[in-house]
């Protein structure tokens, strides 16, 4: 089920990923570097509010190569199982890290951060089953691209509450921040629901016997 954005960035990355010296593992890999230093500076952004405005660059560089790594293992024909295993590990790896990151330094309450982390996570982890359940790669619906435009625009709001001096302000029971957070709680649900959807919908078009219950 391709996506007409993922598949215009494929063609714009072709020139490079012919140029690239790099394998797609070690893409991946310096992608999750790139990733996990804009999560140390989403932690610290309470304490120099400019890391905000930071963080989002790195952000978008390493999406980049998160989609280069894929361009790269098709037109040089390096794909393999264990390069999609470490995409996938590397993706769950960064969301997990630039969510606490962002909230640590956003001062989101820890009942709050944890929520929201586990909710990124597990929409993470309902595409990967489906597609390891399915052989079905999905990008309909909210997934990483979405999640991935969030945390490049909550950096940047944070920076304006922080500088305007109301970020740990409370309107209602919540800061801004939590709001937010929240809101994208929200929005996790509705991705793991999504998938939910999806998976019956290919479960029902699915005539084989599932591997969880044999048939005798």
């Amino acid at each position: 089920m391709p996506n007409p954005w993922r598949e215009r960035l494929d063609r714009w990355l072709l020139p490079i990923a012919r140029k690239s010296p790099l394998t797609p593992n070690q893409i991946t890999a310096l992608a999750l570097l790139i990733n996990l230093t804009a999560a140390a500076l989403l932690s610290q952004g309470a304490k120099w509010p400019s890391l905000f405005l930071v963080a989002p660059f790195l952000l978008a560089v390493a999406g980049i190569m998160d989609a280069l790594d894929g361009v790269v293992a098709r037109e040089r024909g390096l794909s393999s199982r264990f390069g999609d295993f470490v995409d996938h590990l590397a993706d769950r790896v960064s969301d997990c890290f630039l969510v606490a990151g962002w909230a640590i330094g956003a001062s989101v309450r820890i009942e709050i951060a944890v929520v929201m982390a586990l909710g990124v996570a597990l929409t993470g982890y309902a595409g990967t089953q489906v597609e390891a359940t399915f052989g079905i790669r999905s990008y309909e619906g909210l997934g990483r691209g979405e999640f991935v435009l969030a945390l490049v625009s909550l950096p940047l709001i944070s920076f304006s509450l922080a500088s305007a001096g109301i970020m740990e302000a409370n309107y209602g029971p919540f800061t801004i921040p939590e709001y937010l957070a929240l809101t994208l709680t929200l929005f996790t649900g509705l991705g793991v629901l999504q998938r939910v959807m999806l998976a019956r919908r290919l479960a029902d078009g699915d005539s084989r016997p599932s591997a969880a219950a044999p048939v005798e």
